[in-house]
């Protein structure tokens, strides 16, 4: 996971994983594909294959006590078909697990040995060896077994990735907190100020007089494309890092964007001044120097929010 793309705060996992946010007040968990380290004291565990398994292992017991283990978070005692999927993801799940343990989470590594099942047979019940994935029966009385519990209180929440969105659809933008899966095709860019900054940069550096040709091409008779004035780019300038883990969540569930790395903002804008134009930060630049451009758009008529 170290190799993926992320901000300072925002990291995504590899599928099948998710990490599983624990809302305080029910217990219940919310998954999202990434860590955000901002909220590193709700991580409860994680999820893959349906299950969400606790970060951390409860004390060592005997079968009897780890049977009586809950948690707020409807934890309980795993099935042996639980802990065999844990045994054949356990390499990505510890990854994760040093991740988060090197961000100062409290979490546990799958260890070497036996975790107890909530299967039993008599004076025996079921146990998964986490070192080759083979499952026997042993005494219910025996101590050295290993508890992690596993919930499935899932809560169903709309996804918030922390701006506005703007779906490109029949022509217009239409503006949602709320990022809809079913419709990431038609995902353009996030609001920024009064208008949408999009996601993505062009390819390759532009000069001034294409940049504002490839705008006006784009202009329809609903939506004005352009080159931002400077002074839109004060919310990125302030917000950056937050503007930047927002595009990180969104890179977490397949969209590609393009993050603000540039601190200096040297962005194509249509503040001009004959021959030069001016950046956010006052620099004034030759329109002969190619730049990278990332366009701006707004609503003729108005923003439309649902």
């Amino acid at each position: 996971m170290y190799n993926l793309k992320h901000s300072k705060m925002v990291w995504p996992v590899k599928a099948p994983f998710m990490i599983a946010y624990r809302d305080a007040l029910t217990g219940a968990l919310d998954l999202q594909p990434y860590v955000d380290l901002q909220w590193k004291i709700k991580i409860y565990g994680i999820s893959f294959c349906g299950m969400v398994f606790k970060l951390t292992h409860e004390p060592g017991a005997d079968w009897y006590n780890a049977k009586s283990y809950s948690d707020k978070s409807n934890g309980t005692m795993p099935t042996t078909a639980e802990l065999d999927f844990a045994y054949a993801n356990k390499e990505g799940f510890n990854e994760i697990i040093n991740f988060l343990k090197e961000h100062r989470v409290t979490a546990d590594l799958w260890q070497s040995g036996w975790y107890w099942c909530n299967e039993e047979n008599g004076d025996k019940a079921t146990v998964v060896d986490m070192d080759c994935g083979k499952a026997e029966l042993i005494e219910k009385r025996i101590k050295n077994g290993y508890t992690r519990l596993v919930s499935r209180k899932i809560a169903q929440k709309p996804i918030n990735v922390g701006y506005p969105l703007a779906y490109l659809h029949d022509g217009r933008f239409e503006t949602s907190y709320t990022l809809y899966l079913s419709r990431l095709n038609e995902l353009w860019g996030i609001q920024l100020s009064k208008g949408y900054f999009r996601l993505t940069e062009e390819p390759q550096k532009m000069l001034w007089a294409d940049g504002m040709a490839l705008a006006e091409k784009l202009t329809t008779d609903k939506i004005k494309y352009s080159l931002p004035r400077k002074e839109a780019f004060e919310e990125v300038v302030k917000y950056r890092d937050a503007v930047n883990d927002c595009l990180i969540k969104l890179e977490a569930y397949g969209v590609h964007t393009d993050l603000w790395l540039d601190k200096s903002l040297g962005y194509l804008t249509s503040s001009e001044n004959g021959e030069y134009f001016a950046t956010y930060l006052h620099e004034i630049i030759p329109k002969t120097t190619p730049c990278t451009c990332r366009l701006y758009a707004k609503n003729k008529g108005g923003m439309i929010v649902i």
